[in-house]
């Protein structure tokens, strides 16, 4: 018989509820940078966090409702229950685009270089 060698392994730090709504709204901030604003399901948001969904999930994505950070819809499903989309309330910087135009530049009326404009 073989012996298996176990190895120690350090005990991984739980992020706290504060931490945890951190990471969510970050995730949220990705989405909108990646121009996905379709409303998410508690089940899809824990995944992409890597957490298993569970109540505690969902009180902590009211509770960011509650604060205003997040907002939700609710969806029937075919002969099922009724499913909550949450979305993103905060607008980041990233979402917006910007319209960009160039200015040519001129020195005694010959062009000589551009600029670029946003608006």
């Amino acid at each position: 018989m073989s012996q298996k060698k176990w190895k120690h392994r350090a005990p991984q730090k739980a992020f706290s509820r504060e931490e945890r709504k951190q990471q969510i709204l970050g995730q949220f901030d990705i989405w909108q940078g990646n121009e996905d604003t379709e409303p998410k399901t508690m089940n899809r948001i824990a995944r992409a966090l890597g957490m298993s969904p569970a109540q505690k999930v969902t009180d902590m994505l009211l509770e960011l409702v509650d604060e205003g950070k997040l907002a939700f819809v609710e969806r029937e499903k075919s002969g099922r229950w009724t499913a909550r989309g949450y979305y993103s309330v905060v607008r980041t910087l990233i979402a917006e685009k910007f319209l960009r135009r160039q200015i040519p530049v001129r020195k005694r009326g010959v062009a000589v270089g551009q600029m670029d404009m946003f608006s």
